[in-house]
C-alpha cells in the first residue's frame, strides 16, 4: 500500500473542502480508512484514481517446476498463463517449492514489496510454494496484491492431503541428507509412499 493522507494532506491535493471529501465517502466516491478514533485518512491509490494518475503496477505470471527433466511442464504452464494475461511479466523458476532461494520467485516478492504487482497468475498454488502459501497470501493482502489461482485448487481428501505434505517434508530432508539423485532416497520415498 502508498502513502495515507490525513484529510488536510488530501483536500489540499485534490483542490476540494473537507465537507465534498467527507460527502464522497459517504457516497462511496472516493474510500477513506477509519482509523480506531474514527478519524478518516485517504489512501494514495484513492487520490490516484480520482486524479486520473495511472499507476505503475503490473500483473505477473509466475511458474514452477522442481527439475530441468520438467521443462516442457514449464513452457506448458506459461503458455496457458500466457495466453490468458498476454501483458503479465512472466517470472518462472526451475527449483523445488519447498525451496525459497528462488531467483525468479525472489525477484517477484522485491517487486510486491515495492508495491509494483497488482495480480499474480498461477496454475496451481503449489506453483509458488509447496509450504507458507498462507503467509506469502498474507504478504501480498498488505500490498494490494491479489493471487489468482488459474487452475484452481485440486480438492484432496485429508488423508491425501496429510500424505503429499509428508512426501514433500521428507523429499527435501532425504535429498539433504543423500543427494538429489540417490539409491537411498528413491527407496525411501517409495517406503513412504507404500
Amino acid at each position: 500500500m502508498g502513502r495515507i493522507y490525513t484529510i488536510r494532506e488530501a483536500c489540499d491535493i485534490l483542490q476540494i473542502d473537507a465537507t465534498t471529501l467527507r460527502r464522497w465517502d459517504h457516497e462511496g466516491k472516493i474510500h477513506c480508512i477509519r482509523l480506531s478514533n474514527n478519524f478518516r485518512r485517504v489512501p494514495e491509490e484513492e487520490i490516484n484514481r480520482i486524479l486520473g494518475v495511472k499507476s505503475n503496477r503490473i500483473d505477473a505470471i509466475y511458474a514452477r517446476v522442481s527439475s530441468s527433466d520438467q521443462k516442457n511442464d514449464l513452457y506448458n504452464q506459461i503458455d496457458r498463463l500466457k495466453s490468458l494475461y498476454r501483458d503479465a511479466q512472466v517470472f518462472s523458476d526451475i527449483k523445488s517449492g519447498l525451496k525459497f532461494n528462488r531467483k525468479g520467485f525472489i525477484e517477484l516478492l522485491n517487486m510486491i514489496e515495492d508495491n509494483k504487482i497488482n495480480n499474480i497468475y498461477i496454475t496451481h498454488r503449489d506453483r509458488l510454494a509447496r509450504f507458507g502459501f498462507d503467509l506469502i497470501e498474507s504478504i501480498c493482502k498488505i500490498h494490494n496484491t491479489k493471487i489468482i489461482e488459474v487452475d484452481g485448487e485440486e480438492i484432496l481428501s485429508a488423508n491425501e492431503e496429510l500424505t503429499r505434505d509428508l512426501i514433500s517434508i521428507i523429499t527435501s530432508f532425504s535429498a539433504r541428507l543423500y543427494g538429489l539423485r540417490s539409491h537411498k532416497m528413491k527407496n525411501i520415498l517409495e517406503a513412504v509412499r507404500e
